[in-house]
């Protein structure tokens, strides 16, 4: 066998890892299902983030040959992730997102190589049709500002989940006038008002002069809006439930498993249910030999919990360049893991993955 794994509630429940979509395409009946995927580009990306896309691809196309219904990828590249810090006048932090510091010409290069390139091969594997977007491009569309301007609206409630320890809520607007830099904690961001329409904030530049930011819902307003992580989700997951006729399937890393709670408090504060809000699938994770994941931020700055890993995992630059085949190496990989809902929902080592990736180039696959 090439993996073994011990019996869970969720598997014991399954026939096939996917299984656990058919009830949402049962009572939903939706048009067509679309697996939603994204990741920060904030530093080359290891082989667990390589597995989360490969697995969007592997689902999709699953999805579609077991229940028949249409089944496409989205993929979203964080171009809001920090790429450098600074101090202010008045000792606060101040930070600058990679889509204003970047040419876009160079944004686009590398989110070709790092992630385009792979989905072009997952796309001719699979079969499985994609698009791919910038948080941006997503932050400005009039989908995504509706359901933001309606956040705020609820923000007596929506506050606690996007904030649990204080209730604050982290809206970053960039000043144009100052390279756009934002406040990192958005601790001096006062709403002033919010209507169906527009919303009103006044903010801090670095060097401590005030500046007036409308935010408006057709979307076609000027004005840069960045939030945190949770709540850019909320806004996300909000805007597939205003979509009807297509089932939203958000496809995470494991360690998202602990982060969805407040999502959902926030979901049902904005009084969406349960068959309203998109699904969540979680793929395994990849864990160093103490439990932690890899980690990107870990990898930058050389943790000892990262150096017992090989190199190639830990940059897919390395492992693309050195395995022509490596699109169908991660599709294989993932299969093996969808074989039986044992092996899908849990975590592997990164030991574990060697030994796996290791039996695909010695030709052995004798199934599960």
């Amino acid at each position: 066998m090439v993996i073994k794994s011990p019996n869970t509630v969720l598997a014991n429940s399954l026939i096939h890892a996917t299984d656990i979509i058919r009830p949402r395409l049962e009572i939903n009946t939706p048009r067509r299902v679309e697996f939603s995927v994204g990741t920060q580009i904030n530093g080359i990306p290891h082989i667990g983030t390589y597995i989360v896309l490969t697995s969007a691809f592997v689902l999709a196309q699953e999805v579609e040959a077991l229940y028949g219904v249409p089944c496409s990828v989205s993929f979203g590249a964080l171009d809001n992730a920090p790429y450098d810090i600074v101090e202010g006048i008045d000792g606060s932090m101040y930070q600058r997102a990679y889509a204003h510091a970047l040419p876009a010409t160079e944004m686009r290069q590398l989110i070709g190589t790092s992630y385009v390139k792979l989905f072009e091969q997952l796309a001719d594997i699979t079969g499985v049709k994609y698009t791919w977007h910038t948080y941006s491009e997503q932050q400005a569309s009039s989908d995504f500002r509706a359901c933001f301007l309606y956040t705020l609206r609820k923000r007596d409630k929506v506050a606690w989940c996007v904030a649990p320890s204080n209730g604050q809520l982290r809206i970053r607007i960039p000043n144009p006038d100052d390279e756009y830099y934002a406040q990192k904690r958005a601790e001096d961001v006062t709403l002033v008002s919010a209507t169906e329409s527009e919303a009103i904030f006044k903010c801090k530049s670095r060097k401590g002069e005030e500046y007036e930011v409308h935010i408006t819902a057709d979307g076609n307003d000027e004005v840069y809006l960045d939030v945190n992580t949770l709540y850019r989700n909320i806004i996300k997951e909000a805007v597939y439930a205003e979509q009807s006729d297509i089932l939203g399937v958000m496809v995470k890393g494991g360690d998202w498993t602990m982060s969805t709670q407040p999502i959902d408090w926030a979901l049902g504060a904005l009084g969406y249910t349960v068959l309203q809000t998109p699904m969540r699938l979680f793929t395994p994770q990849v864990l160093t030999n103490t439990g932690a994941k890899l980690s990107k931020s870990l990898i930058r700055v050389g943790d000892v919990s990262m150096r017992e890993v090989p190199e190639w995992m830990l940059d897919m630059g390395r492992f693309t360049e050195a395995h022509k085949n490596y699109a169908h190496k991660m599709v294989w990989l993932v299969r093996q893991f969808m074989s039986h809902p044992r092996h899908m929902y849990r975590a592997y080592t990164y030991g574990e993955i060697v030994r796996l990736l290791q039996r695909y180039d010695d030709g052995i696959d004798e199934g599960v």
